[in-house]
């Protein structure tokens, strides 16, 4: 049994769906807020009630300091956190695969290229976070696009900027396969280079595919992660003057660690609550993806021995 699969199927799923249904799950509408008021109990007691508050039964993982439910924000953020990751992770392999293929079908062996002479090779050098932040730090602070736009072309930086790394991977296993028997032989009968690629090749790198899929799922998580740190959110970022604040106009994940960074000694919840989130998706898709290794290579090990 494969408990590493199992383990990261379950986590992704409820991942998944958390992303599909969380706004039906969410405890409060998103525009709730908590408000300063004074309360007095059954006993003649009064307390003063101001954000943000601790977690406990009406709010489960509390509030920010302006007095929004943070498990709601969650679940609202759980979209495009989730889909957009995996949108990007897909069409990255999707673009770099095909590539990669026609590119290490009909380009030259690799005995008769220079190490390092490669364009993608460059481009593959080149720091993806440095890019996308030159890409994006003008046009991030309070965007007039609306945050589904904004995503939606922070989407396209990432997916370009992560096409050369999958080239180069998938040309170089290309190489490999396109000397092997089945190939030549299918070579020699007449077989063009688009039939070769769909019946030869593209079956022998599906599994491979699923796994980088994965992988970069993973890459661009991490990369939410890093440019939150830099104050710039997916879906756009809210500045505010005074005081000075930077808020994430979608709620991503990442966005939300970004904000809450100042309360990591106070008000901890604030920064840890969606901090836990994002770490309990990137494990699932780590497990996931050491799964699908595991798996793969006890095919092939037990195929081999036949």
């Amino acid at each position: 049994m494969n408990k590493t699969l199992i383990a990261g199927l379950i986590l992704t799923a409820a991942m998944l769906l958390t992303a599909l249904f969380g706004p039906l799950l969410a405890p409060h509408d998103p525009k709730d807020q908590v408000k300063i008021e004074y309360v007095i109990d059954e006993k003649g007691d009064g307390s003063v009630i101001a954000p943000p508050v601790a977690p406990g039964a009406d709010y489960p993982l509390g509030t920010d300091k302006n007095g929004y439910d943070i498990l709601t924000k969650l679940l609202y953020g759980a979209k495009y956190t989730v889909f957009l990751s995996v949108g990007i992770a897909l069409a990255r392999v999707a673009i770099g695969g095909g590539l990669g293929m026609l590119l290490g079908y009909y380009g030259k062996p690799a005995a008769k290229r220079e190490e390092g002479s490669s364009v993608w090779s460059m481009l593959n050098g080149i720091p993806i976070f440095v890019v996308i932040w030159l890409s994006m730090i003008g046009i991030t602070m309070n965007p007039v696009a609306s945050p589904f736009m904004m995503s939606l072309l922070l989407a396209i930086v990432l997916t370009i900027v992560g096409i050369p790394s999958i080239v180069s991977t998938v040309k170089a296993k290309t190489l490999v396969l396109r000397e092997r028997q089945y190939v030549t032989a299918s070579q020699t009968l007449g077989a063009g280079g688009g039939k070769i690629i769909r019946s030869h090749l593209f079956p022998h790198l599906k599994e491979s595919f699923l796994i980088l899929t994965v992988q970069e799922i993973i890459l661009v998580l991490t990369l939410f992660g890093q440019l939150a740190l830099f104050r710039i959110f997916v879906g756009g970022t809210t500045k505010y003057f005074d005081p000075v604040e930077f808020h994430s106009r979608t709620n991503e994940w990442g966005g939300l660690i970004g904000q809450a960074r100042g309360n990591f000694y106070a008000n901890e919840w604030i920064f840890y609550s969606p901090l836990a989130a994002y770490v309990i998706l990137i494990v699932g898709f780590h497990l996931l993806s050491k799964g699908l290794e595991e798996r793969y290579n006890r095919m092939f090990s037990k195929f081999s021995h036949l």
